[in-house]
């Protein structure tokens, strides 16, 4: 029997979880295992013909010296946080599977977050059409010594509109989603309330800033509500800074064919980079949890090694076409590797734990509507139970390797 006949026909351990979803949730396993059969059934692109393999070659020749690491960097600083731990064989089993949301990456995440909700905002310069309503803010994170000038930073700050007062709320509500399962690809994102005053004195001598002012949703205290978001995933440093990054079309750069080769090998592959893979792999779980099958864009920063997810306003959409999330869902059935700790974190992030990321303080704070959260557990289910056909198959240590 082949392992793709041994995928759809999983033991019962297996095939539990799916039993247990009912619902909408069958359905959509149903269309995993269908999508599974299809991309066994027709040849890859490896073993179709000569020349698309020579294509595929060359790609991922041209690919890799673009999303490597740069040469003047300390191999600690390739790392990422997770690659910093001691070796697994210097750890106890329980310090091997810690989870990475009660880590120091995710403390430091939530400082951020602080960060860019409470620091005093020193400019705004518009960026992109006026309609957008987009700007640069230079943000003020307090002296690091005593003496010492003030430490500004440049983040994004997108100030609420009429026309759409509560679009905020869905790249927050994908952020938080993200800090709760220990993902590494979102930057951090808050929303904090501005008088409308203090943004007037920002914008200052802008040509266009009573036409901006004019736009934006004004809260009956005088306030508006604004995302403000961090440039790169981490804290404050060089990846905040980085001239090398740039963006990828999610749907046909040749980058993502190269990600989802190494993510079909059973064992890595020629010019694999395990961080990279271990953010596309994030970037596929957090857009399908999310209902997020409108991404369009990916940002490599070259100079990190690592993937960014920084355009999230179509995730959480009030209505989620089944074909949309095709892509997402048919490269997560292809996957044959999966990170240890994403898996952990996913059986964590139950209905509760979702609740209190999404809805911290119940109806008056809710970043999503209770439909969201509902069909998030039915998607979150649906993935537990393809991994675990996938671990019933070939074994946890082989599908949990990254």
């Amino acid at each position: 029997m082949s392992r793709c006949a041994r995928y759809l026909r999983a033991p019962g351990s297996a095939r539990g979880p799916l039993r247990r979803l009912g619902g909408v949730g069958a359905p959509r396993m149903l269309v995993a295992a269908a999508l599974l059969a299809v991309s066994c059934a027709r040849p890859s692109s490896e073993r179709s013909d000569g020349s698309v393999g020579a294509i595929a070659a060359l790609v991922d020749e041209e690919s890799a010296p673009a999303i490597g690491a740069p040469t003047a960097r300390s191999p600690a600083d390739a790392r990422s946080p997770a690659d910093a731990r001691p070796p697994a064989d210097a750890r106890s089993p329980a310090e091997q599977r810690s989870p990475p949301a009660s880590s120091a990456w995710a403390a430091g995440e939530a400082r951020v977050a602080r960060a860019l909700q409470r620091s005093p905002l020193r400019a705004l310069r518009l960026t992109g059409k006026l309609a957008d309503g987009r700007f640069e803010a230079t943000l003020s994170l307090g002296a690091p010594a005593e003496g010492a000038a003030p430490r500004e930073v440049k983040v994004k700050l997108a100030p609420a509109q009429k026309k759409a007062p509560l679009a905020f709320r869905r790249p927050l509500a994908f952020y938080r989603m993200a800090r709760a399962l220990g993902a590494h690809v979102v930057p951090a994102a808050a929303a904090r309330r501005i008088g409308i005053g203090e943004l007037a004195a920002l914008l200052g001598r802008e040509p266009n800033a009573r036409k901006l002012l004019r736009r934006l949703a004004v809260m009956n205290d005088g306030t508006v509500d604004a995302l403000v978001l961090a440039p790169a995933p981490g804290p404050p440093g060089p990846r905040w800074l980085s001239p090398r990054r740039r963006s990828v079309r999610f749907d046909d750069a040749p980058e993502l064919d190269v990600w989802a080769r190494w993510a079909r090998s059973p064992s890595p592959v020629r010019g694999e980079r395990t961080v990279i893979l271990r953010d596309y792999l994030e970037v596929l779980v957090l857009d399908y949890l999310a209902g997020n099958g409108l991404r369009k864009e990916i940002v490599i920063d070259v100079h990190a090694g690592a993937l960014s997810l920084e355009a999230n306003a179509s995730a959480f959409p009030l209505h989620v076409k089944a074909h949309e999330l095709d892509r997402q869902l048919e490269r997560l059935v292809e996957a044959v590797r999966f990170p240890r700790a994403l898996r952990d974190a996913l059986a964590r992030f139950g209905p509760e734990e979702a609740a209190a990321a999404l809805r911290p303080g119940g109806i008056e704070e809710e970043l999503v509507p209770p439909r969201a959260l509902v069909e998030l557990e039915e998607r979150r289910q649906a993935l537990l139970s393809l991994i675990a056909a996938k671990l019933a198959d070939r074994g946890e240590d082989a599908v949990l390797s990254l």
